[in-house]
């Protein structure tokens, strides 16, 4: 199963060797992290997140990838799905590179993940774990049609995250999409 994922503008694609630099850049900067990690990641927890893809790709067929603009093959992001160790919804998330915040790209990605979770991963609901500060993404949310489910903290979704205050937002698969 292919977990390539496209739109107008973007591909969403496994991580590749060569995208840890574009990767690293949003990951140790401060600002992109404070509503993803709180903190900036250091280069172990740049190994570990892509080793959990690598890991979540070959056993569900599903991750967060790479967010690349199709123009010119620059990789602009994070976004996909995966799964939670310690909540039984997946969750489906995107980040993106400051310099190209406010252009649409995180709501275009995050519908064409949602219409992939139904349509090609057969999933009967999904999540996303926001930051409660994070307004821009709490309105990517709802903009794909999510509701707020509860607030709680990050580490009580998945062992990995850290222990900050969340929402937690959730869709099931319309019935439509249900069937075959």
């Amino acid at each position: 199963m292919s977990y390539d994922i496209e739109t107008d503008r973007l591909l969403i694609r496994p991580w590749q060797p060569d995208d840890r630099p574009a990767f690293a850049r949003m990951a140790e900067d401060a600002e992109m992290m404070r509503y993803v990690n709180g903190s900036p990641m250091s280069s172990a927890q740049i190994d570990v997140f892509f080793a959990r893809q690598n890991a979540n790709l070959t056993r569900t067929g599903m991750c967060m990838g790479a967010l690349v603009l199709r123009e010119t093959g620059e990789v602009i992001g994070v976004a996909g799905a995966q799964p939670l160790d310690r909540n039984p919804s997946h969750d489906i998330g995107w980040w993106i590179w400051k310099a190209h915040w406010r252009r649409g790209y995180a709501a275009e990605a995050a519908a064409a993940i949602v219409d992939h979770a139904w349509t090609r991963l057969g999933l009967a609901s999904i999540g996303a774990v926001i930051d409660p500060a994070n307004i821009a993404s709490i309105g990517v949310a709802e903009k794909v049609g999510m509701q707020l489910r509860h607030r709680t903290t990050a580490d009580q979704t998945a062992s990995w995250r850290p222990v900050i205050d969340v929402l937690v937002f959730g869709i099931e698969r319309p019935r439509a999409a249900a069937e075959p």
